[in-house]
């Protein structure tokens, strides 16, 4: 899904594949750049490990990328389509378990698969929330239990709307995922061990509008005002500053 933050498609608009856990900030986000700088931004969401593929493997037309994890990071690398000097990180999130509105919380993973639910999650082949998620469930030797009936679906915003709609009793998806939708609710933040979550942005070498996307990446990373859509929508900012993209 292709995004502008004006609704327009100018050849000198940059694009930028994002992770679809950052869809509406980002989109928030890129009418703040517009509003301050009257530069526009278009982006293309989806799950990370998915938009990494299509960028280096399919000649996806990205200029840059706000994506999620280290998997697809690494395609892109070993693409030879970014330096790791032009990268901005430091921004994070947590894995958390959501339900109904009306679940009840848990206590651990193990309970949760104890009740033999329907469970979404995030495709380990396709999204970094599904890495994430066997990482934790792995750590306490539940991955086997829960995966041979889970729903697996393409991103976070995927595995929420079937909670949302009633096609699975819980998701494993982000902490920011939660404040999407008000039918659903988190009833548990897991502490069982799994990577840290970390967003990297860059611009794709040798692309024709890398620099614009570059300036805007860093926007986010520098502007008091963005920064705090981000905190305000729940993700977290390790550091207060970054490398310039």
């Amino acid at each position: 899904m292709v995004v502008a933050c004006d609704g327009g498609g100018d050849s000198d608009v940059p694009l930028i594949f994002v992770a679809a856990s950052l869809s509406d900030v980002v989109v928030e986000a890129g009418e703040l750049y517009e509003a301050e700088t009257g530069n526009r931004v278009e982006f293309s969401f989806g799950g990370s490990i998915m938009l990494a593929n299509q960028i280096a493997e399919l000649g996806a037309p990205a200029d840059g990328f706000f994506l999620v994890g280290d998997s697809p990071v690494l395609i892109l690398r070993e693409a030879g389509m970014y330096s790791d000097n032009n990268l901005m990180s430091g921004l994070v999130n947590k894995l958390v378990a959501i339900a109904s509105s009306d679940q009840e919380p848990l206590t651990s993973l193990r309970e949760l698969v104890e009740q033999a639910p329907r469970v979404a999650l995030g495709d380990p082949a396709l999204a970094p929330v599904g890495i994430f998620t066997r990482e934790a469930f792995e750590s306490v030797d539940l991955w086997d239990d829960v995966s041979k009936d889970a729903i697996f679906a393409l991103d976070t915003r995927a595995a929420t709307a079937a909670v949302q709609t009633g096609n699975a009793d819980y998701g494993i998806v982000y902490k920011t995922d939660a404040s999407s939708s008000d039918a659903v609710s988190i009833v548990y933040e897991i502490d069982e061990t799994y990577p840290d979550i970390e967003y990297v942005g860059g611009k794709i070498d040798d692309a024709s509008r890398s620099e614009a996307a570059a300036d805007f990446l860093t926007f986010i990373a520098s502007s008091p005002k963005t920064r705090n859509l981000f905190v305000m929508a729940g993700f977290i900012f390790d550091s207060p500053a970054t490398n310039n993209p």
